[in-house]
This record gives structure tokens, C-alpha cells and sequence, in this order.
């Protein structure tokens, strides 16, 4: 919740933050700042995959009695190429980036035990999704 109100407030009225989630919460254990850095970094690429306009959605969900987080952004995709590298250190796609945030990003999850998985959609859809044991 934090991090998609920080995001609305941060971004044109031209990316639409979604929130998908349950009912009832689902609890873990992680720490909570530096999964709201997770999720805010990862939304922050989103953004700026879609050039400041689309969709983001948040979803929160249990799979197989495990909780699952989703990313997923209707930005232009990620080509097979260019997804090989982007847990490399210091490979950006953008003009100034230094090709350190998913590095962080994979190991503070890695760190808390999360699997994780990115993927690209002919659609131009991308989803990064977290399951935590």
C-alpha cells in the first residue's frame, strides 16, 4: 500500500497503479523497508519501460500455500537478448542507469529465501513475480 501511494503521488496522472489484493492479509517474513524498496524499484522500472504511460498492477495472492507478489506493467516487453542480462552488474537499458537496482533487488530477495521470475509477453506485458517460503 505504502509504495503504491508513494508512486501515485511521483508519477503523471498517465500511469495508473493498481492494486490487486486479497481480502484477508497474508503474513511474512522480510523486511518490510526493503521490500517496499523492492517494489517500489520495480515499479519505478516499470514506468520508465512504458515511457510514463500505462498500467502497473500489484497483485497479492497464496499459490500452493505459499505467498505470491506480481509486478506486471503493459510497458513495450523485454527482448530474450536483453533479459540474459539484466541480473548482470552494471547493464542498464536506460541512458543514465547504473545496473545496480535488480542486482539489489535479487539479492534481498535471495537473502529472504524468495523465489523469483521475470517474463516477458509478446504483448509487451512484463511480470516479475515473488513467491515466499
Amino acid at each position: 500500500e505504502h509504495v503504491i501511494d508513494y508512486m501515485d503521488r511521483r508519477t503523471s496522472n498517465k500511469v495508473k497503479m493498481i492494486r490487486d489484493f486479497p481480502d484477508d492479509d497474508i503474513q511474512v517474513k522480510i523486511n518490510a523497508s526493503l521490500f517496499e524498496w523492492v517494489i517500489e524499484n520495480l515499479s519505478k522500472n516499470a514506468v520508465d519501460a512504458m515511457g510514463g504511460e500505462g498500467t502497473i498492477t500489484l497483485k497479492v495472492f497464496e499459490e500452493n500455500r505459499k505467498a505470491v507478489v506480481e509486478v506486471t506493467d503493459t510497458g513495450k516487453g523485454i527482448d530474450k537478448e536483453t533479459e540474459t542480462k539484466l541480473f548482470s552488474p552494471f547493464f542498464s537499458t536506460k541512458p543514465n542507469g547504473q545496473g545496480i537496482g535488480l542486482i539489489f533487488i535479487r539479492e534481498v530477495l535471495l537473502k529472504h529465501d524468495c523465489r523469483f521470475s521475470l517474463r516477458s509477453y509478446a504483448d509487451g506485458l512484463t511480470r516479475f513475480k515473488i513467491w515466499f517460503s
